[in-house]
């Protein structure tokens, strides 16, 4: 079962069900939703369940290399915001629809069809911007005040059709219960659009961004508008009056103080464009547009070079590895300052099973930058697949708190913890792996099975395990 991005605001409502059914009896048996005094705390518990079906029903990319450029920029825009209610966390999901949204408790969400659309990084940073606004103006609580005399019989009819995931019968549930008026509701107003745009102009001027993107970021999402023939783009249909929106930040940048904005490095963004590309589109499709872009462009062009890297990238992913590795070379030979395109290179090496290429340039790598989780990840593997075992897990262990959510790199430790009969620290490592992979009912088998091999002899893990699992089973109880 998967839902379309069509139906994420109906994914929220359904979260929003889920808060509302676990009200205490009282309040149950009224039947209504005091959501007054909706507070901080439950708002993070609504956040927990989201991400919870997020991650069950969605594919997330969640590469070191992706997470960790897409958390460097919102966190520094969490920091330029000021005091939080929050922790925020950034994920990126497999989807070529053009959407973003903010959800509750922190939580902030990119299609990948939107990230590709942006022509430049700091378009997608006034994206970012403005789910922040959202986010920290609190916009979902009072949102849900607005809501507070909604029948909870009708929120569970609108749960039923959430759950059978579309469909005829799916469209009439929600269709017919209350709940859908709710859903009107629960959308943003056009003040929490202007509160958001405002907000996230002064901050990308306070970090020296020119604020002029976020009109270039509305143009293009009308440009697609008019392109699809009239089809709104989902984060339009989220995100609403997107003319309005360009008036006032057009109004803005003309009666704001002119300063000057720093320079862009856009190769970061760029390769990010080029790396989602890869992973979610077709290389029948994509092969002839970089070989034009190639044919086209002049060779001193940096878009030759991006195409260049996407080409490579291509190759890889068709196994073609000896292209590969001759198309990464040539746009090392252009950026030869840029660690991040030795790693690339490594990971070919790595994937043709040539692991002592592929080892010196992630040891460089890793060892320049110990914060690097994709070098440190493949670093890792590669020494696992010499038989370094023991050096591997020291590091995997090492990149845990870099990578907290990376479901494979638990995975890898459950395997090498198993291959050391090391059996309590291997189910626990597994449980993550499918708690992070939205499996819940596995990572149950896994946590429970991790308590009892632990028993008295491993107290670390048995209260870590316990934890996890009494988490899992709080939330599982709440989605009943």
């Amino acid at each position: 079962m998967s839902f379309s991005p069509y139906h994420f605001g109906r994914l929220l409502c359904c979260l929003f069900c889920l808060f509302a059914l676990a009200l205490p009896q009282p309040l149950a048996r009224a039947g209504v939703m005091a959501l007054g005094d909706f507070s901080v705390g439950e708002e993070r518990e609504v956040g927990e369940q989201l991400l919870t079906i997020v991650r069950r029903e969605f594919k997330l990319l969640d590469d070191p290399d992706i997470v960790q450029y897409i958390r460097g920029l919102g966190g520094s825009m969490v920091e330029t915001a000021g005091p939080r209610f929050f922790d925020y966390h950034f994920f990126v999901i497999n989807s070529r629809e053009v959407n973003a949204f903010a959800a509750p408790s922190g939580l902030i969400f990119f299609h990948s069809g939107l990230i590709e659309l942006m022509d430049n990084e700091n378009e997608f940073v006034g994206v970012i911007a403005h789910e922040v606004g959202h986010v920290a103006s609190r916009h979902f609580a009072s949102r849900l005040e607005k809501t507070a005399k909604t029948n909870i019989a009708s929120m569970a009819v609108l749960l039923a059709g959430i759950a059978m995931g579309g469909g005829p019968v799916s469209e009439a549930l929600i269709a017919g219960s209350m709940a859908a008026g709710v859903s009107m509701q629960l959308q943003f107003s056009r003040q929490d659009e202007e509160e958001s745009d405002r907000r996230a102009f002064k901050w990308m001027q306070e970090q020296g961004r020119d604020p002029a993107a976020m009109v270039g970021m509305l143009g293009e999402l009308r440009r697609m508008e008019r392109i699809r023939g009239g089809t709104i783009p989902p984060y339009l249909l989220t995100h609403p009056e997107p003319g309005k929106r360009m008036g006032y930040v057009q109004e803005m940048l003309l009666f704001s103080a002119k300063g000057s904005y720093r320079p862009v490095d856009e190769f970061p963004f760029q390769r990010l464009k080029k790396r989602l590309m890869a992973l979610t589109g077709s290389p029948e499709s994509l092969m002839p547009y970089y070989r034009t872009r190639i044919a086209t462009a002049q060779a001193d062009d940096p878009e030759t070079a991006m195409a260049r890297y996407g080409l490579a990238l291509l190759y890889q992913a068709t196994a073609d590895f000896d292209q590969a590795e001759a198309e990464m070379r040539r746009v090392i030979a252009i950026h030869p300052d840029r660690p991040m395109l030795q790693v690339d290179l490594g990971v070919i090496f790595f994937e043709a099973g040539r692991y002592d290429e592929a080892l010196p340039l992630f040891r460089a790598v890793a060892e320049k930058e110990p914060e690097n989780g994709y070098a440190g990840f493949y670093l890792a593997r590669t020494l696992e697949q010499l038989g370094q075992r023991r050096e591997a897990e020291a590091l995997y262990e090492k990149l845990l708190p870099l990578l907290p959510d990376y479901p494979k790199l638990f995975y890898r430790l459950g395997n090498i913890k198993a291959g050391e009969g090391k059996s309590s620290e291997s189910y626990y490592y597994l449980g993550n792996f499918y708690w992070l992979e939205g499996d819940m009912a596995l990572a149950r088998r896994h946590l429970s099975q991790a308590v009892t091999e632990a028993g008295e002899t491993d107290p670390q893990t048995r209260a870590k395990a316990e934890e996890l699992l009494e988490r899992i089973k709080r939330i599982e109880k709440n989605m009943k």
